[in-house]
């Protein structure tokens, strides 16, 4: 066994051969972002990032995968922020939908379809959903507090009201939710509630709201996360768990406010649907947009098709609790293959804060000169996937100097400079004319071997460690370099030696240009197209068995090489951070 030894045996070689091999259909999906403002880099590592990384790694392996997501346009949070600056609620959410959609185009967040919750279709499909749900018997209407403020004559649900979270204490939770403990509750349980336009105390009236039936469905679904034990993360299934075992209660799904889609049911006209009922269900609604009714029954009536969901912590209950609840109870569509719940990230040892100017928000990428690619890179290599994780700049500066020119483009620049200076790029040999020693072999097991080790951990959502053999894929082929050193080689005459160290290191570089490609899609297209000199693309759809292969033609010949990534130096750090950190302002949006 060599330096790949990533626990690879010729036996379980095949099982993993299985993955790439048996083609699947797969649907993604990351959790709908509030249109109430842009992004910062918490949100991209929770759930828009590995989206984007698991969808390109299963297109290139050949599986027949789409990527949705969009905005949450309903419920309170774009209503207050509209109001604040003076816009009708669709006017903004077609303005802040476009920001965001930018950013991801800056982020090379490659959607198949990115759209919203105020469409004509996400309605219709959320009332058939709705109509699924109360003919199959799981709903309640029931009697309740709501919330209203005297001073603004305005009912007080979600956001538009703040008061004492029933579980942690904080004094600035939501009507429904709270920041700081993650917990959901029902807006008769918020402590000294008050309203979050003028302050002022909430008081209740009585009124009708319709629940959906959750205790009712707790026995099925509870059965179907049992199912899950193995493919979830622990602390998704522990958490789920944790919510059974406390034992779920009806929840109420109608609000008291003027933004939403209306309930279509005598005596609730003046009620809208809670965002949380509304908003997954845009998952399904942005399906539609992509490929009409043919594609909902491909990928949410097709048991052959599997869902995934790429969530942050706080997004969890709703992914693996509510919504797959609310599925069950219509009986139309088929619940999550996984729900990929990450953790936090946070900023160089805090919280992402907007007002303490805590963070990198997005909004500052699109005029920046920031290297996406290593940006991403460095992202994944902290994705929070089984606990908290942290962004420093300075970690970003080790990742970009030490990993990606270091390791990865240090291996290329050697190769391709080689090649290029003593041989003109061609090196007019094939696997077939060399003859192999021990150290050879380790590097052809290697190129045949790692591939699919990476791939396992690709599919598994392991990203991190995906990421991490990537790099020790490249350091096998800088050790390659220094065993046999064909610069002597080629110095001392031996030019059919330094022909096929050379030859082996070519074929490593495209494999590594196709393993990485999920995860910096831009500079291994790049290497690819400009220095390689292949057509195509590293990410085309079944090129990952490509991978594997030691079979560039004898007529092939390379381009002018250059550096992949440019060294991060303190000064650039420095003016990453004055950048960088500057949120957006709604203010700012009509200017």
């Amino acid at each position: 066994m060599t330096e790949c030894d990533f626990s690879i045996t010729r036996k379980n070689l095949l099982k993993k051969k299985e993955i790439i091999m048996k083609k699947k259909k797969i649907l993604v999906t990351s959790a709908l972002l509030y249109v109430n403002g842009l992004p910062h880099l918490g949100h991209v590592v929770g759930c828009w990032l590995p989206g984007d990384v698991f969808t390109r790694f299963n297109k290139t392996i050949g599986n027949d995968t789409i990527y949705v997501s969009g905005t949450d346009d309903h419920g309170t949070t774009s209503y207050i922020s509209a109001k604040e600056i003076g816009m009708e609620p669709s006017e903004f959410i077609d303005l802040m939908n476009s920001k965001i959609k930018e950013i991801a185009e800056k982020l090379s967040i490659n959607f198949d379809k990115f759209s919203g919750t105020n469409t004509p279709t996400h309605k219709d499909v959320t009332l058939d959903f709705f109509n699924e749900i109360y003919k199959n018997g799981y709903t309640l209407e029931k009697e309740s507090n709501m919330l209203f403020c005297e001073k603004d004559k305005i009912a007080l649900a979600d956001r538009f009201v703040y008061g004492v979270c029933p579980y942690c204490g904080y004094d600035k939770a939501y009507g429904d939710q709270c920041d700081k403990c993650g917990k959901t509750y029902e807006l008769d349980d918020l402590i000294d509630p008050k309203c979050s336009f003028c302050g002022e105390k909430a008081v209740k009236k009585g009124t009708k709201h319709i629940y959906i039936t959750l205790d009712k469905l707790q026995p099925k679904l509870q059965k179907w996360v049992e199912s899950k034990k193995d493919v979830w993360r622990p602390h998704v299934y522990s958490m789920t768990n944790k919510w059974f075992k406390e034992g779920l209660m009806p929840r109420c799904i109608t609000r008291d406010i003027p933004w939403g889609i209306k309930v279509p049911l005598e005596g609730f006209e003046d009620k809208v649907f809670y965002v949380w009922f509304d908003a997954p269900i845009g998952y399904i609604s942005i399906t539609k947009e992509l490929g009409g009714e043919e594609m909902v029954k491909d990928r949410w009536q097709n048991d052959d098709c599997e869902i995934y969901n790429f969530i942050g912590k706080d997004n969890i209950d709703f992914h693996a609790v509510f919504f797959p609840s609310m599925e069950l109870a219509c009986g139309k569509y088929n619940l999550a293959e996984n729900v990929v719940g990450f953790n936090f990230l946070n900023f160089e040892g805090q919280k992402f804060s907007k007002s303490k100017k805590i963070g990198i928000f997005c909004n500052t990428l699109l005029d920046s000169d920031v290297d996406i690619d290593a940006l991403r890179a460095y992202l994944v290599s902290i994705f929070p996937e089984n606990k908290d994780s942290d962004f420093t700049y300075e970690g970003f500066k080790l990742n970009t100097n030490a990993e990606l020119v270091g390791k990865y483009g240090n291996f290329f620049n050697r190769t391709l400079n080689m090649i290029n200076k003593n041989f003109d790029g061609h090196l007019d040999i094939t696997f077939n004319d060399i003859d192999l020693d021990d150290v050879d072999n380790e590097m052809v097991e290697a190129i045949k071997c790692c591939p699919d080790t990476i791939a396992d951990l690709y599919a598994k959502t392991e990203f991190r460690a995906a990421y991490k053999e990537i790099l020790r894929f490249a350091s096998i082929g800088n050790t390659y370099l220094e065993k046999t050193a064909p610069w002597s080689l080629i110095k001392n005459g031996e030019i059919d030696k330094a022909k096929k160290v050379l030859y082996l290191c070519l074929n490593m570089a495209k494999s590594l240009a196709i393993v990485a490609s999920p995860i910096m899609p831009n500079r291994t297209a790049e290497i690819w197209q400009e220095q390689l000199n292949f057509a195509g693309r590293p990410d085309a759809p079944n090129m990952w068995e490509e991978a594997s292969k030691i079979d560039i033609s004898k007529n092939h010949k390379i381009n002018q090489p250059k550096p992949l990534f440019a060294r991060l130096d303190d000064e650039t750090i420095e003016r990453y951070k004055e950048q960088l950190s500057v949120p957006f302002d709604l203010k700012d949006l009509k200017g």
